[in-house]
């Protein structure tokens, strides 16, 4: 059972951090500070402290990992949340590729294509396995770059560290 817990909770803590519009790091301080006041349970309020400094981690660390990937080309961009598409779909009508979580969250409040206002549910979304494939290989190869120089570094301080010596 405890396992389960935290596969959970580390899901829930990258979701948050991953929607700019939903993710605020003083939304949770806010809420601990309004437990303090109504809350006689303080192992309760300092779950909750935990789970807040979990979640800012969350986001700190997929910031750093945005920040790895530098320029990304606007093919592999979310044309709504203008992030990096990691299930991209395409929409029939408008033929627009567009992250399948993106349009299944516009989905639950509108059944319409954002771009042409035409009828659209989820079964009529299409897998864009190529684009998915050529991000997958562009964050492969981003991530090797950023490697490198890593390593360079670690080289040259262990040679730099025995002239040293």
């Amino acid at each position: 059972m405890f396992i389960w817990q935290e596969a959970i909770q580390t899901i829930f803590l990258q979701l948050p951090s991953k929607d700019g519009r939903s993710y605020n790091d003083q939304l949770f301080s806010a809420v601990v500070d309004v437990l303090r006041k109504n809350c006689e349970d303080g192992r309760i309020i300092q779950e909750f402290a935990e789970l807040g400094s979990k979640a800012e981690a969350a986001a700190s660390e997929a910031l750093d990992t945005e920040a790895v990937l530098g320029d990304i080309p606007d093919e592999f961009l979310d044309p709504i949340q203008y992030t990096i598409m990691k299930d991209p779909v395409i929409l029939p009508s408008s033929r627009i590729a567009i992250d399948r979580s993106v349009i299944q969250r516009h989905l639950l409040s509108d059944n319409t294509d954002p771009f042409n206002r035409s009828h659209l549910t989820t079964d009529m979304l299409k897998p864009d396995n190529e684009l998915k494939e050529r991000i997958q290989e562009f964050i492969r190869s981003q991530e090797l770059k950023s490697e490198k120089p890593k390593q360079a570094e670690q080289q040259g301080n262990t040679s730099s560290e025995m002239l040293v010596y």
